[in-house]
């Protein structure tokens, strides 16, 4: 028997499946945020170790011999060596990075200006830089970390540790820290040492890999949560491309080699097998479903059923653009959300409707930057993620994209990649069952022809706009 923690940025879940690998338990615990001050965004990281012992504790109550962990990436935390934590967990949607990066001495910032691979890790949402905040901030913890009294690293690799106490972190979560090249795994020397930040990384590993045991049970599996979900939908074959449509969206197209793209993409380790990397390219939207929860909470729709109904029935007459947490592609981290097309006959189910349509829409501009450097994708483009249970999202990604949209059996896709990899890990399953797609539920044929093409190219052009003027009072929030 399998067990598979997913751990989310809003919530936490564990999956048991049996030897047949049918489903006997599964549930979710909600996990909110710690009042941290403007921009910020924490989460209690002993909160999380509770839930997430608690969880492997139960797994293994229920039979589970083998348990895996899928995570959200680009958070950082810090812990001592009893395991204790020392920070709160700083999340990949915080804006503190922007301090740091702000601060940053002016020959560091003409060496961005010669080097774009170091622009790219001096970000205000890299975990380098989060790092740096922490350590400039946090009295005595660069002394603890450069003692080995304590420890500094992603979210992954304290989990990992709090389970097994092993200090190692899985090659898709450090890949994306800008402290590691995904395509050797080795330390990037000259950023920790721009960085002033203590050479101190984990044991870097294979997404498959013997961790070490959690009371009886043996952690055999640690990816990254948007990775995971690439594993399930069959990205391990080069040329596929899927999104996942959780508290923001992710698109991620597979490459046969390592793609180091422009315009705010991000390359991807997608999986690390018996010392092989799997590669991708990423665009990702911090928030989609975010919005959702905030127009049910705003009185929009009450349930999901409701807001299926409202979007099914209205044309987009209005657009939502998802900026909640700002935007990477464009580069506009301080850019606002906005409701654009509204006038006096603007009913609730059209705003419904222009959500969906708006993250459809930003999803079609981002693979169109994604085919610039890594090809056109084959159909059909995958979806999974809670918001991907919406007929009417669909169809109108698949209307915006002109793209063949599979939605899977299962939209839980982190677990389920996972649970694939854990057969992997005790030979269950070969290199070629991970290449293969998940079992379809449904299809979704474009039908809108020319004229969504058409709106794609407007609203990157209002992108282009907006991300010009993001520090406007209006744009930026400020006011």
């Amino acid at each position: 028997m399998y067990g598979v923690i997913d751990v989310g940025t809003t919530g936490v879940k564990l999956a048991v499946f049996d030897g047949e690998l049918k489903s006997i338990h599964y549930e979710r615990v909600e996990l909110g945020y710690e009042p941290a001050g403007s921009g910020r965004v924490e989460q209690s990281s002993a909160e999380m170790s509770r839930v997430v012992r608690g969880f492997a504790r139960k797994a293994r109550s229920l039979g589970a011999r083998r348990i895996g962990l899928s995570t959200y990436r680009a958070s950082v935390v810090a812990w001592s060596k009893s395991g204790e934590p020392l920070t709160n967990i700083v999340t990949w949607i915080d804006g503190r990075g922007r301090e740091v990066v702000e601060r940053l001495p002016v020959w560091v910032k003409l060496l961005e200006a010669l080097s774009p691979s170091l622009a790219k890790v001096l970000r205000p949402d890299t975990p380098a830089v989060l790092m740096k905040w922490l350590y400039d901030n946090v009295p005595g913890l660069r002394e603890k970390v450069e003692r080995g009294d304590a420890y500094l690293w992603t979210l992954d690799s304290y989990l990992v540790y709090l389970l097994t106490g092993r200090y190692a972190s899985d090659a898709t979560s450090s890949a994306l820290t800008g402290l590691v090249h995904p395509r050797d795994l080795e330390p990037i020397g000259a950023v920790f040492g721009i960085l002033s930040l203590p050479e101190a990384a984990p044991e870097i590993v294979d997404s498959v890999h013997e961790f070490g045991e959690f009371e009886g049970a043996d952690v055999a599996v640690s990816i990254a949560d948007q990775q995971a979900a690439s594993v399930y939908h069959g990205l391990l074959e080069p040329g596929r491309v899927s999104g996942v449509h959780g508290t923001g969206s992710f698109v991620e197209e597979s490459t046969p080699k390592l793609v180091v793209p422009g315009e705010g993409l991000v390359p991807v380790v997608i999986a690390s097998l018996d010392g092989r990397r799997f590669y991708g390219a990423e665009g990702f939207l911090r928030a989609s479903g975010l919005v959702v929860e905030w127009l049910r909470s705003a009185g929009f729709f009450s349930s999901y059923e409701e807001m299926e109904s409202l979007a099914s029935k209205a044309k987009p007459r209005a657009i939502v653009v998802p900026s909640f947490r700002g935007l990477r592609t464009p580069d506009a981290p301080l850019l606002k959300g906005m409701i654009l097309g509204l006038d006096p006959s603007t009913t609730k189910a059209d705003v419904v409707a222009g959500l969906a349509w708006g993250v459809a829409l930003y999803v079609a501009y981002l693979l169109g930057k994604l085919s610039k450097y890594c090809g056109s994708p084959r159909e059909p483009l995958w979806s999974g993620g809670g918001y991907s249970r919406s007929n009417a999202f669909l169809q109108a990604l698949a209307d915006a994209t002109g793209l063949k949209v599979a939605r899977p059996r299962d939209v839980e896709s982190s677990i389920r990649g996972v649970l694939k990899l854990l057969l992997y890990s005790e030979g269950k399953a070969s290199l070629d069952d991970l290449k293969e797609p998940p079992e379809v539920d449904a299809y979704f044929e474009p039908r809108a022809g020319s004229e969504a093409k058409t709106l794609v190219g407007e609203l990157e052009e209002l992108l282009e706009v907006v991300a010009r003027w993001e520090e406007n009072a209006f744009l930026s929030g400020r006011f």
